[in-house]
């Protein structure tokens, strides 16, 4: 039986779907990123006597250990906590399979080489710049100090359409794409050489090194090599998304970044005849992982193909203040403090207030609406306005006569406040309120019943939101989604970010 250390990660989910698509059997382990399937486990490797207990259970025989920090800069700022990811979790788990018998095969990187001289070979002078490379030099010693019959596999930088956007550091170019904020300009690497590597082609590799038992440092990279720095990959994935990275500056200088990067950790090995394996084609491949983020772009020409569904508060109009202080004043007149705005921001970005409310009077409904009712009264003295030239945009999807919808968590009777306010509001026909749907985002009811009473056969649905509980809902029926001025949402979500709906007008 093979074991998958780490089979939520970058490699582990890649490795799992190969293993399934042959029909072999295995299990996997996690920890922090749950995955409910039966044959995958939470395991904690620092407890030695839960880790060969698992092992004698499920009669495994192999171990690959995929368990992995690689985010450089991270690795940099905190030795501590990557020491004990990248090192003392593989000290324990190669001593422990050795000791039970288990073929341990552990991932290593090219970054244990300092990149002044190519190709590198298995026994080349490794000479690492960085924590991340120091830190998997120290376990490959480890590894083989426990297990002289261990096999390790380096590799360079790897991708995979199965992972987040910014969970590898080749997709992760592409977020600098699909950042469209006005005025903000980036700078991708244009001096360090990458040689990325698909981990769908890694995997047959990973196999191939179980059944024929390989011992020792071998290299796996693409044959032949293809070569990029960062910056020509963000033109790459430009070419895909069909957008502009005009707003992306080449970065000529020698390193990037806090943790400095060799300048080309070309791999070579001849032990084995790598020419016998299959690479899929760089183009091909991270078209893969983003042609589901392409789509027309919003002209005229093209309203027969996107479906649009906008959420108000926070996206279209500017009402952050305008329900907090409506909020805070229904507490005072009951001699009562509200939260903090800071907190009250957390809930609107992160959940949603009813839940606070509920909580802050013990479950007691009647309460809870006797306080909505006081807020609703007092937001008619509230000033609200749109948000940076959405009144623009939303007037030309009117006079264009777009197929869009206002899907929100606010009520028809706000709504109505709102609209006397701002008198454009009035002109939009198609609405998706609290009170259509069962539950509020982030379920994904409203969307559903967005598109169930407004979707023309439109083939691309495309989602503006402005908070993680408005990308949540979104997300369970699109991957086209742009998030409004909010970096945090962004940086952690497969999304486009903007700042200024004067965007959608270029």
């Amino acid at each position: 039986m093979i074991l998958i250390c780490g089979a939520s990660g970058l490699v582990g989910r890649e490795f799992s779907h190969y293993l399934d698509q042959q029909n072999i059997p295995f299990v996997g382990t996690y920890y922090r990123n749950k995955i409910d399937r039966p044959n995958l486990f939470f395991l904690d490797f620092s407890n030695a006597a839960d880790f060969a207990t698992f092992l004698e259970e499920h009669s495994i025989t192999s171990c690959v250990f995929c368990v992995v920090e690689r985010l450089t800069d991270v690795c940099e700022n905190k030795w501590n906590e990557i020491k004990q990811t990248n090192i003392d979790s593989v000290h324990l788990a190669s001593y422990i399979c050795q000791k039970n018998g288990v073929k341990f095969i552990h991932l290593s990187t090219d970054y244990v080489f300092d990149g002044s001289t190519q190709p590198n070979y298995p026994l080349s002078r490794k000479n690492p710049l960085q924590n991340y490379g120091i830190s998997k030099l120290i376990s490959e010693y480890r590894v083989f100090a426990n297990d002289p019959n261990a096999c390790i596999v380096r590799t360079p930088v790897l991708y995979s359409p199965l992972s987040k956007i910014h969970d590898n550091a080749i997709g992760l170019i592409g977020k600098n794409v699909m950042d469209r904020r006005i005025h903000i300009q980036r700078k991708e690497d244009h001096y360090c050489i990458r040689r990325p590597l698909y981990i769908r082609d890694l995997c047959a590799f990973l196999h191939h090194c179980i059944r024929h038992n390989y011992v020792g440092i071998y290299h796996f990279y693409h044959y032949p090599n293809h070569q990029f720095t960062k910056y020509e990959i963000a033109q790459i994935i430009g070419k895909i998304l069909d957008y502009s990275i005009d707003h992306i500056l080449p970065n000529t200088a020698k390193s990037e970044g806090l943790a400095p990067r060799p300048f080309d950790t070309q791999l070579a090995d001849e032990q084995y005849a790598i020419s016998t394996f299959s690479f899929t084609n760089f183009q091909d491949s991270i078209e893969e992982c983003f042609a589901k983020y392409r789509h027309p772009k919003m002209i005229l020409d093209n309203r027969s193909q996107l479906f649009l569904c906008l959420d108000l508060d926070g996206t279209l109009i500017e009402t952050s203040r305008t329900h907090f202080n409506a909020y805070t004043n229904a507490f005072a007149n009951r001699g009562d403090t509200f939260l903090t705005f800071e907190e009250w921001t957390h809930y609107t970005m992160f959940d949603h207030i009813d839940n606070f409310l509920l909580s802050r009077f013990a479950g007691d409904a009647s309460v809870v609406a006797a306080i909505k009712r006081e807020k609703q009264k007092l937001l008619q003295y509230e000033t609200i306005g749109f948000t940076k030239n959405s009144e623009l945009f939303l007037q030309r999807l009117i006079d264009q006569e777009w197929n869009f919808c206002i899907v929100t968590n606010t009520t028809r009777s706000t709504v109505d406040i709102f609209r006397e306010k701002l008198p454009l509001l009035n002109r939009v026909n198609q609405w998706i309120y609290r009170d259509d749907s069962t539950f509020p985002k982030p379920h994904g009811e409203p969307y559903a019943l967005a598109k169930h009473k407004y979707q023309r056969g439109e083939p691309y649905m495309i989602g503006v939101e402005d908070s993680m509980v408005g990308y949540r809902a979104l997300k369970q029926h699109t991957d086209l989604i742009y998030i409004y001025n909010n970096d945090a949402v962004f940086q952690k979500n497969d999304c486009y970010l903007f700042d200024d709906y004067a965007y959608f007008s270029q």
